[in-house]
């Protein structure tokens, strides 16, 4: 016990030793006395040694989540598209053959136009390659397998340029896009399963120009410009096409209230030039209007376009007015397609005609043959692909159902009724009017 003296105060301090409270002294003691002691357990032998566990080790950073809008640098997609197609005469942009059915044949180029005919296609398979998109700079190309002059090619099948150009976006809202693409003229398509043949010579006035183009959104209103290719030239040798010296010029605005509905106009005009370089020489406008739609509501989805104009077809549109040097020719069309999508089915109708309206002035569209003589055989009439389609007018109703019951793989079935009016020769021995039709059954896989 340990004692210090303070002035007025003494303080006294006890000390256990060995769990045992030392006795008080006679002093007083400043506070209350300690409760007694436990006794005190024994030591033990020896004192462990505290286990030390390693740190664990950090976790990994977390993943981040892909974003929607994230897209990868290269991106490969197309159709494989194998067919079975059954049908009486029908003829694929003038061949006679199943290839991409447009209209209903020619009966000229058939010796028995209504035989019912059975074919194996995959000729409108495509693929593609999209680089950089999500980008300032993207760049595009695609092929497909189509070839209108082989009726039933299977290792034959030629490889086509359908799609090839570059975008570049310099700012939000604005893009130049230059290069081989959909016309900016009519922008829509048709449902339908004959992704070649569509609606075209029966309403739909669109497709692939080579052109330079410039969109804009400003909200929900698209206004575009673009300057392009007259036709496409298929010689080796410079003509009409490059001596017309006149791009088509086409204009186009439209709204879009966000994902459900887009309407809009668009125009397309140039000078054509026949005969060019030579005392013939005769220049002629080739112009046309367009309206356009498409509106979706839930589960059902609505297209359609009206168009009308003289000598769309010389701008490479696959419509049926094709004018001449001394000559325009002028027709009007259109279409309606509605496709409604329940699960893993979905059904399509379709409608579309285009007429010529001035018949008078449409060329054959072929070279009538000569009757046999003393002295030299007949001969056969022969297609006159310069001419245009010859036809004065043409109707298809089309209906189509899928069942998908894997992604990107749809079972196909698809009829059609071709309803056409070939312009003959007053000589020909044949019916002018002809109806044709056509069904496609078979696969269709989309990656």
């Amino acid at each position: 016990m340990s004692t210090w003296k303070t002035p007025g105060a003494t303080l006294v301090i006890s000390l256990s030793l060995a769990g045992v409270a030392a006795p008080a002294t006679g002093l007083a003691q400043t506070a209350d006395p300690p409760p007694e002691a436990a006794p005190a357990e024994p030591a033990p032998a020896s004192v462990p040694q505290a286990v030390v566990e390693p740190s664990p080790a950090p976790p990994p950073p977390p993943v981040e989540e892909k974003k929607p809008d994230d897209k990868p640098l290269v991106r490969v997609y197309g159709i494989v598209k194998p067919t079975i197609v059954v049908g009486n005469g029908l003829e694929s942009f003038g061949s006679p053959n199943y290839v991409a059915p447009t209209a209903a044949v020619n009966p000229l180029f058939l010796a028995d136009p209504d035989a019912v005919g059975l074919s194996f296609q995959a000729q409108q398979t495509r693929v593609g390659v999209a680089v950089g998109e999500g980008s300032p700079v993207k760049a595009q190309i695609e092929v497909d397998f189509v070839d209108f002059a082989k009726s039933s090619p299977a290792q034959a099948t030629s490889i086509r340029v359908r799609q090839a150009f570059m975008d570049w976006t310099p700012a939000d809202g604005h893009k130049l896009t230059l290069g081989q693409l959909w016309d900016m003229f009519s922008p829509l398509n048709t449902h339908t399963y004959n992704l070649v043949g569509a609606l075209f010579q029966s309403g739909n006035s669109g497709f692939m120009r080579h052109q330079l183009m410039y969109v804009a959104s400003l909200g929900s209103v698209e206004v575009g410009a673009a300057l392009g290719l007259v036709g496409q030239n298929v010689t080796a040798i410079l003509n009409n096409v490059e001596y017309s010296r006149t791009p088509t010029v086409a204009l186009r605005a439209g709204y879009r209230a966000e994902k459900t509905a887009w309407v809009g106009a668009s125009l397309i005009g140039t000078r054509l030039t026949f005969d060019a370089n030579l005392p013939t020489e005769e220049g002629r406008m080739a112009y046309g209007g367009n309206l356009f739609a498409e509106v979706t509501s839930g589960a059902l989805n609505v297209r359609a376009e009206a168009y009308g104009g003289q000598n769309l077809a010389n701008l490479g549109l696959l419509t049926l007015a094709q004018g001449y040097r001394t000559n325009d020719v002028a027709e009007v069309g259109g279409w309606v397609s509605g496709k409604l999508s329940l699960d893993k089915h979905a059904v399509h109708l379709v409608a579309g005609a285009a007429v010529v309206t001035s018949v008078d002035d449409m060329l054959l569209g072929y070279t009538p043959g000569a009757p046999a003589t003393g002295e030299a055989p007949a001969t056969a009439p022969v297609r006159a692909g310069g001419n245009g389609p010859g036809i004065e007018r043409n109707v298809t109703l089309r209906a189509g159902y899928a069942y998908a019951p894997l992604k990107g793989l749809s079972i196909v079935l698809e009829p059609s009724l071709m309803l056409t009016r070939h312009k003959l020769d007053p000589a020909a021995q044949q019916d002018a009017d002809r109806v044709g039709w056509g069904v496609e059954a078979g696969g269709l896989y989309q990656f």
